[in-house]
C-alpha cells in the first residue's frame, strides 16, 4: 500500500485511547485486534502499567490503538501514576473508547468516568464498548446501552462485542475508521506495536509473576531486563525481578527455585511464540523495599 494510493483513496489514520476500569477487557480486546499478544493479561487488577500502542493496518485505515492502565481511585503513588497515564493517553487520542464490563452492574464511578470524558472531551469523538456481551441475554444489553446514552448522549457509537471470542470486534474497527481523520498512515504497514524487545520481555516475565503469584505480592513487584542481545536467530535476555519486602523473595523464588522457573519457562515460551526467535531467558529476583513508593525507582521503570 503506498502512501499515493492511500490518499487517492480516502485512506484514515489515527489514535484510539481504549480507556476504562481495570479488567474490563483494553488489553484483551487490543490483542484480539492486532492479533499478537502484545499486552499481558491477567486476571488481576492493574495489570496494564505502562500505555501500550498497538497498530492495525488494512487498506482502508490505520488505526493506533493507546492501551491504558485501569482508572481507579487509590492512595498508592505508582497507581496514582498510572491513572494519569490512561488521562494522559485521553488528552491526545483522536477518538475515545470506553469500555465497559457488561457482566457487572453500572456503578457510581463508571457512571462518574463516562460523565467526566463526555464533559471534558465533548471536542473528541467517543465510542461506549459494552464488552463481554457472550456472557449476557440481549434483555440485559439495551437497558445498558439506553443508560450510557443518557450519561453521554452525544456519544458517535455503543458497540457490543466479546473481546474475548472476537464477536462484533471487526465492527468496532469499522466504526472508528469513520471517525479517523483523512491522513496516510504514520507507521509502516508491517509494524504491530511500537514496544521494544525489551520492553516486551519484561511485561512477559511479568505477566507470568502475576499468575503464579497470589493475594498482594505481585503488584509489590517490578521486572527489569538488565540485557537483552541479539546472535543469530537467538536472543538472550537477563531480568531481574524486584519484590517489595523480604519475606516476598523465597516464595517468589519458590521450593528449590520451582516458582521462578516456571515462570521464566512460561514468558520464554511465549516470547519465542510472539517474535519467532528462540529466546534464552534468565531470570533473578531481588529485594528493593518499598519501590513502588520511590519517585527515583518509579521513574527509572518508566511509573514516574
Amino acid at each position: 500500500m503506498s502512501e499515493d494510493n492511500a490518499i487517492a483513496e480516502g485512506f484514515r489514520c489515527g489514535s484510539v485511547a481504549l480507556l476504562g476500569k481495570p479488567n474490563v477487557g483494553k488489553s484483551t480486546l487490543l490483542n484480539q485486534i492486532i492479533g499478537s499478544r502484545i499486552a499481558i493479561v491477567t486476571p488481576k487488577p492493574q495489570t496494564t502499567r505502562h500505555r501500550i500502542l498497538g497498530i492495525y493496518t488494512d487498506q482502508l485505515r490505520q488505526v493506533v490503538f493507546i492501551d491504558t492502565p485501569g482508572i481507579h481511585s487509590s492512595g498508592k503513588r505508582m497507581n496514582r501514576n498510572m491513572v494519569r497515564v490512561a488521562h494522559g493517553a485521553a488528552e491526545e487520542a483522536d477518538v475515545l473508547a470506553l469500555l465497559h464490563d457488561m457482566t457487572k452492574p453500572l456503578d457510581r464511578e463508571t457512571r462518574n468516568l463516562s460523565e467526566q470524558l463526555a464533559n471534558r472531551h465533548s471536542d473528541r469523538p467517543r465510542i461506549h464498548v459494552l464488552n463481554k456481551i457472550d456472557k449476557i441475554s440481549h434483555a440485559e444489553l439495551l437497558p445498558r446501552i439506553a443508560a450510557l446514552h443518557e450519561l453521554d448522549p452525544s456519544a458517535d457509537a455503543f458497540v457490543p462485542l466479546s473481546a474475548r471470542k472476537g464477536i462484533q470486534v471487526d465492527a468496532f474497527v469499522a466504526t472508528l475508521g469513520g471517525l479517523l481523520p483523512e491522513r496516510p498512515p504514520i507507521y509502516d504497514p508491517e509494524w504491530f506495536t511500537d514496544q521494544s524487545t525489551r520492553t516486551l520481555a519484561a511485561e512477559y516475565v511479568r505477566e507470568q509473576l502475576f499468575l503464579s503469584m497470589q493475594q498482594e505480592i505481585p503488584f509489590q513487584t517490578a521486572v527489569v531486563v538488565e540485557s537483552c542481545h541479539e546472535h543469530g536467530n537467538a536472543i538472550d535476555i537477563a531480568a531481574t525481578i524486584l519484590v517489595g519486602s523480604r519475606s516476598h523473595k523465597p516464595m517468589v523464588i519458590g521450593k528449590q527455585g520451582a516458582t521462578l522457573k516456571h515462570i521464566g519457562i512460561r514468558a520464554r515460551e511465549g516470547l519465542q511464540e510472539l517474535l519467532g526467535r528462540r529466546v534464552d531467558l534468565r531470570l533473578f529476583v531481588k529485594v528493593q523495599a518499598n519501590w513502588f513508593e520511590q519517585p527515583a525507582m518509579l521513574a527509572e521503570l518508566g511509573l514516574g
